[in-house]
């Protein structure tokens, strides 16, 4: 009985520290795997663009189009509005790659130009881009390993992204007698914030809306540069979870609704809103549509 005593006195030291030592050790966090880990968005590569000759493109048209992001089909790109785990919306994406982009994969933010000069010519700071969101930022100290001392940058950043719901692509249709191919390519990509004006009442100080609906382009990404963080990002599948495609899938192969707003043309590449309205813009975008398909179709023989 003294021995079975002296046991189980030992056993309670010994748990003892051993919960002291546990209780001391930091918990470690490690992400969690419900059925499988997925590896195959995250770890794909963009599929790289066939090499195009300028003696092989017979014939070129430059097509702007919009996407509104709250049509159904749409949805992927807009939800979620909120980051879910991995998930987020294109949206979102841009702003967190423009914010910390991956050494040897540099993104920049071009200004959008109101006169219809090209997309790709004046670079566009953070700083720059939340004032178009209205956003609020917070200056603080932040260590930069490149100065080796602390400067005041942007620490905290609050974004509501439910206003951007427009999209605009520019892309270019061309066909290649090489291949025989007619086919488009997306050169850039531009949220846009869709939102009503409001003036502020003077007794009650209450921002009071106007009626009139404001459309506020934030920035250009050149297509190319930003194909690479599209690609290891997935996007909803809305009828099965296990057969995701990345965002650039998506782009690529002319998964979303859109319409032409503007065409290359001789008066400044002017859009169809300015010699258009209502349902004449309708009409006239149909029918720069109807006029590529037309083209390819007239390339062939029956």
């Amino acid at each position: 009985m003294k021995t079975i005593g002296k046991f189980f006195i030992c056993a309670l030291i010994c748990a003892g520290f051993g919960l002291q030592y546990l209780q001391a050790q930091p918990i470690s966090l490690v992400e969690k795997k419900e059925v499988y880990d997925k590896e195959h968005i995250p770890k794909k590569d963009p599929i790289p663009y066939p090499f195009v000759r300028e003696a092989d493109v017979m014939w070129e048209k430059t097509i702007w189009r919009m996407l509104n992001l709250r049509e159904k089909l749409n949805h992927p790109l807009y939800f979620p509005t909120v980051p879910i785990g991995d998930r987020r919306s294109v949206a979102q994406l841009l702003l967190d790659v423009l914010e910390d982009p991956l050494p040897g994969y540099q993104v920049f933010a071009y200004k959008f130009d109101l006169f219809g000069g090209y997309e790709f010519e004046q670079p566009m700071s953070l700083e720059e881009i939340y004032e178009n969101l209205k956003v609020e930022y917070i200056w603080g100290p932040v260590y930069d390993s490149v100065l080796q001392m602390e400067v005041m940058d942007t620490t905290n950043v609050e974004i509501d992204l439910t206003d951007i719901t427009r999209l605009m692509v520019k892309e270019k249709w061309y066909f290649d007698k090489r291949y025989s191919t007619f086919k488009p390519r997306i050169i850039g990509i531009a949220p846009m914030r869709v939102y009503p004006r409001t003036i502020q009442d003077a007794t009650t100080g209450e921002d009071v809306p106007t009626g009139e609906i404001v459309r506020t382009p934030l920035f250009w990404i050149y297509y190319p540069e930003i194909r690479y963080y599209l690609s290891h990002h997935e996007a909803f599948n809305p009828g099965n979870d296990a057969q995701s495609i990345s965002f650039d899938d998506l782009f690529n192969q002319r998964r979303f609704s859109s319409y032409i707003y503007k065409e290359s043309n001789v008066y400044d590449n002017r859009e169809i809103d300015k010699y258009a309205k209502f349902m004449d813009a309708m009409f006239e975008s149909e029918r720069i549509k109807n006029t590529l398909q037309v083209w390819e179709h007239d390339l062939w023989e029956y």
